[in-house]
């Protein structure tokens, strides 16, 4: 009989090391127009949008708020981009003389938990791929979540989802560089109301 021992490097691929993206996570009530940091993300529904109008106009009072601190910016792009609200749907701009560098409207909607989790997600994409270090989440209708359990179901949710989006897996990559994914922190910031 032979030697049936074999070395534990036989011609397998090893796995490199995982060194998961250093993520914190916090609900913080702060008016979001003076936030400062890398990306402003509103979640915007369908019914925060008046559709159907020759001059397109929002309907929230948070959106009407951040359009006009843009000079009308917002409003503008999501009629450039056909922008209606919908899961999945996304707007990102670079403004200038703000306390945040992007703003991105993300399109949502609050029926359950995996819904937010998908809300969560597309802050994340948009996030690395602008390689933001700070994100805030500002849902332009705060009303769309009722309920104290249901809120920290959905913040539970919409974290989830960030963590989830911003995971690659590196595993068995074998020119790994270190990406976005290694310095983005988003904050999850509060639920602001129209006033």
């Amino acid at each position: 009989m032979g030697d049936t021992t074999a070395a534990p490097t036989l011609g397998l691929t090893r796995p490199n090391a995982v060194d998961p993206p250093q993520v914190t996570l916090a609900a913080k009530d702060v008016e979001f127009s003076a936030w400062n940091g890398d990306i402003l993300a509103v979640a915007v529904t369908e019914k925060d949008l008046q559709s159907g109008a020759p001059d397109p106009k929002f309907q929230n009072a948070v959106l009407r708020r951040l359009d006009g601190q843009l000079g009308g910016l917002l409003s503008a792009a999501a009629a450039a981009e056909d922008f209606a609200g919908k899961p999945g749907q996304s707007v990102v701009l670079r403004v200038q003389g703000q306390g945040f560098k992007r703003v991105a409207l993300i399109g949502f909607v609050a029926h359950n938990a995996g819904c937010l989790r998908g809300l969560g997600e597309s802050v994340a994409s948009v996030a690395k791929a602008a390689k933001a270090a700070r994100a805030a989440i500002v849902l332009a209708s705060p009303s769309a979540i009722q309920g104290e359990l249901f809120k920290l179901n959905a913040a539970a949710a919409i974290a989830s989802g960030t963590v989830l989006g911003l995971h690659e897996d590196t595993r068995y990559k074998s020119e790994w560089k270190k990406g976005a994914s290694e310095t983005t922190r988003p904050y999850w910031v509060g639920l602001w109301s129209g006033g």
